[in-house]
């Protein structure tokens, strides 16, 4: 399974992969087999059917002896003591924690550091009148954010940007960028054990978690978080920034910063495929004629399902923000446990660079793009970008002198 051909063309490559059915046999990298699922029904009956098609990896009928050695997806696929990978009660119990932790930090007070966070990086480039979207924006502001969530110290929280997408990219760093993720997490769970504060991470301590436990659950939710947020900011800045249309809409308010979001998630889903579903029995999904044996390693395409053109009608039937049906957070009891935080970092640092740069353009061709070569996450690896630095100084003196309610 290529993924230069999916994040490069998905449409093409969902379209091809469908001439063969929605139940796909694949290959990852390293030559693992797995079943690809791309249909927007077969993937809705994968994820919310917990009974056959399980998260818990011990079912694999590859053993971890058995991978590739070096396998750089090995991290994503290791059973780990945290709401991924557990079901039944364990579950329930893991994610009631991390749901509860995330109260330490409201969503009032989340807004407020995820605008400090994007000022602060605006600040460092708006003189220049050019910049790269994803190295200076999209990826450190919500690692900012969430490093500011999760308590990590600033230094730490840094390093977050070279190591998740080396890990999320699967290459060969991943491996390497995981243990010094699991070093950096196993040091904060001791410290806050040791000095609790008001953050997440103190939440989880709290909440009577083991350390393992507790570890576990920051190293998914610093992957995912970090990951898909960042994604999701740079594709709705690609389709801002790419588009006079679109930044026309916005200025005559015909759309909004939320609307170009929802588009995202239905056309350009951040999380294209997670990893890690085993079938619990033979299984042959929605009278589909593949076969899914027993143990084997199941892949639902978020991205695939969503671009489903079985489903097109249904998708235009209303406007991109009202039509939730999509599968860009996941469905059933493993859907994504924070959605509503991650709409506030992404949708407050989209907000505030459209406040403050309203005439920012690509400068590359679209076509210019390069992707991410992650069959985890879709975006793009820079977005080159300019404006006028001038009208850029003067308006933030005007919204510097306007009261906070009014910016």
């Amino acid at each position: 399974m290529s993924s230069v051909q999916m994040v490069e063309d998905p449409v093409d490559f969902y379209d091809r992969l469908r001439e063969h059915g929605p139940v796909v046999r694949v290959h990852l990298d390293g030559d693992v087999p797995a079943y690809l699922v791309t249909g927007y029904t077969e993937v809705n009956q994968v994820l919310k059917d917990g009974l056959r098609f399980t998260r818990d990896l011990g079912q694999w009928s590859i053993t971890p002896a058995e991978l590739p050695p070096g396998w750089p997806l090995r991290p994503h696929t290791v059973r780990r003591q945290n709401m991924l990978h557990a079901v039944g009660e364990e579950h329930v119990r893991l994610r009631a924690a991390f749901r509860h932790s995330l109260g330490k930090i409201g969503r009032g007070h989340l807004s407020v550091i995820v605008r400090t966070a994007a000022d602060q990086l605006i600040d460092a480039f708006v003189d220049d009148g050019h910049t790269d979207l994803v190295s200076r924006y999209a990826l450190p502001l919500p690692v900012a954010a969430l490093g500011r969530m999760f308590g990590f110290p600033p230094e730490e929280a840094t390093r977050f940007q070279r190591l998740i997408p080396a890990l999320l990219g699967g290459g060969e760093d991943a491996l390497d960028a995981n243990t010094e993720l699991t070093e950096i997490i196993a040091t904060h769970v001791s410290r806050r054990h040791a000095d609790p504060r008001e953050d997440v991470t103190t939440g989880l301590v709290e909440a009577g978690l083991s350390a393992d436990e507790i570890e576990q659950t920051l190293w998914l939710s610093i992957n995912a978080s970090v990951g898909a947020t960042t994604a999701w900011t740079a594709n709705t800045l690609l389709l801002l920034a790419r588009l006079e249309e679109t930044r026309g809409d916005l200025r005559g308010w015909l759309r909004d910063i939320p609307g170009v979001m929802a588009e995202v998630l239905w056309d350009h889903a951040p999380v294209q495929q997670p990893i890690g579903r085993i079938a619990t029995a033979d299984v042959v999904l929605n009278d589909t004629s593949t076969l899914i044996p027993r143990g084997s390693l199941v892949v639902p395409s978020l991205a695939g399902a969503n671009l489903d053109p079985s489903f097109d009608e249904m998708r235009k039937a209303s406007a991109y923000e009202d039509n939730a049906s999509h599968v860009a957070f996941g469905n059933g009891a493993h859907e994504c446990p924070a959605p509503d935080e991650a709409r506030v970092i992404v949708q407050g640092g989209v907000e505030r660079l459209w406040t403050r740069l309203p005439d920012i353009y690509l400068t590359q061709p679209a076509q210019a793009v390069e992707w991410g070569d992650s069959i985890l996450t879709r975006m793009p690896k820079h977005l080159s970008a300019s404006w006028d630095p001038a009208q850029a100084r003067h308006r933030g003196e005007t919204l510097a002198h306007t009261p906070t309610g009014d910016r």
